[in-house]
């Protein structure tokens, strides 16, 4: 379902959101780009409205039209600016929280307590009592921990919770599977992973104990990321249903969606495209076909795996928490080229914004780029585009093919729309503002670029 088409010297998605001036400028909802960084500075984050309830409203079609009964939850920490997540909760998205930052967010954004669902392996009582209060949908708890924490609570505030338990399906590898090149950083990091949630075999006797947290109403079963979700969730949801007589309420599968817009290279991909310029041939990690399931089809098969096992069993609501498939395409980061400079062989491109906006960037994901400026012309030449922080890692995109970089040249970087603002820093940098868009070619600012003077507002001297 992706639209491609020449522009900017390669294939865009959206087309039919995207054009090029006669002056060769990059134009987004007839909105030109070059002319928003004039306005507004760089960096730029610029989110388009249109593409972000398109997505949206995609996603839960994919969902309902193959299975009613499914709660799509926007996944705050994705990108939590408010304009963002008033559009989503005006839109009829409930909403995923895994903080008290997150839950103040999707409050102020207007979302009711019964339209929140609350994730992650940190929830200080105070938080919990602020869920609490806000009258949640459900809380997933991690740890038997948590539930003792907040069946105190709930005993306390006379108030009896819906909670869901989230299980997590990690099992300790082999020796030889372990020391697998592709297994061995997670194994030297003691496979990090496995601490969120209940494992497998816990779960059944948590179910259980369920009846000693008089003020906690056990209702739901999670899991994440989707990949695999019924196959971990469902003979769980039957042993407890025939076993204890409990029915299962909300079957959670998570986040994990992927939009299919950016494309994934893999450590080996780097290797042999390595020899290949050692030997004089091109760079080909741009040619690889980018496979993703379309949403349409993920959410069938989900739909057909449940009613495939149902039986007897009363149909659960399914509850999924999409993030980066909502926000991510619906984002441009607009950078402005500081210099470029041959080093090493390579041409490297500087510019005004790197890891600190872009934290997910990284040698394996490529994301389309497109110098703004000269958005007709032809690909010349191979870059590196790297950011202004002074550190190696600050890299935002190799061996990448654009026109002719040159300073003061606007590059628009696409997909930035998830785990970007929402995760920048202040590291070396006050951040950027950030401009919402829409087929209406409106133009608003949701958020005021940083001063120097923002960063230290909360500091004190020390003579103070």
């Amino acid at each position: 379902m992706e639209q491609k088409g020449a522009l900017g010297g390669g294939d865009l998605l959206f087309k039919e959101d995207f054009d090029v001036e006669e002056n060769g400028h990059l134009t987004l909802h007839g909105v030109d780009l070059v002319d928003l960084c004039s306005r507004y500075g760089t960096p730029l984050f610029v989110f388009d409205e249109d593409r972000l309830v398109g997505n949206f409203e995609r996603f839960r079609q994919a969902f309902e039209s193959n299975y009613p009964k499914t709660i799509v939850c926007y996944s705050i920490k994705t990108n939590n600016n408010l304009a963002i997540c008033e559009i989503m909760q005006e839109k009829g998205a409930y909403a995923e929280v895994a903080s008290e930052l997150d839950l103040y967010v999707a409050d102020e954004a207007g979302f009711p307590g019964d339209h929140i669902i609350f994730d992650g392996p940190h929830k200080s009582e105070g938080v919990l009592r602020k869920a609490l209060e806000k009258e949640v949908l459900l809380i997933n708890v991690e740890s038997l921990a948590e539930m003792e924490r907040l069946d105190k609570i709930s005993a306390e505030m006379g108030i009896e919770q819906s909670v869901g338990l989230r299980v997590n399906p990690f099992e300790p590898p082999g020796f030889f599977s372990e020391i697998n090149p592709g297994n061995l950083n997670d194994a030297i990091h003691c496979h990090p992973h496995c601490r969120f949630g209940f494992a497998r075999d816990d779960v059944y006797p948590v179910f259980e104990q369920s009846k000693d947290f008089s003020n906690l109403r056990l209702e739901g079963i999670m899991t994440h990321p989707y990949h695999g979700a019924i196959d971990v969730l469902w003979p769980l949801v039957q042993e407890i249903h025939e076993k204890l007589g409990i029915e299962v309420k909300y079957l959670n599968v998570g986040g994990g969606f992927n939009p299919g817009t950016v494309r994934s290279v893999r450590y080996k991909d780097l290797v042999l495209d390595l020899v290949r310029q050692r030997i004089g041939l091109a760079s080909v990690l741009d040619s690889k076909e980018n496979r993703v399931p379309d949403i349409e089809d993920v959410a069938k098969a989900m739909a057909d795996s449940i009613r495939q096992r149902m039986g007897d069993l009363p149909e659960p609501t399914i509850v999924t928490e999409p993030g980066q498939f909502i926000a991510g395409p619906a984002g441009i980061l607009l950078l402005r080229v500081d210099h470029g400079k041959t080093a090493g062989g390579c041409k490297w491109v500087i510019v005004d914004g790197g890891t600190n906006l872009l934290p997910v960037a990284n040698a394996f994901t490529r994301r389309q780029v497109v110098v703004a400026n000269k958005a007709g012309d032809q690909e010349e030449e191979m870059v590196n585009i790297v950011g202004p922080l002074l550190y190696s890692d600050d890299v935002l995109s190799v061996k990448v093919r654009l026109p002719r970089v040159d300073e003061g040249d606007i590059l628009a970087i696409l997909d930035c729309g998830a785990y970007s603002l929402s995760s920048s820093t202040q590291f070396l940098h006050p951040r950027p503002a950030a401009i919402l868009l829409n087929a209406r070619s409106e133009v608003r600012m949701v958020r005021e670029k940083e001063t120097c003077e923002d960063v230290l507002r909360k500091d004190r001297a020390a003579s103070s």
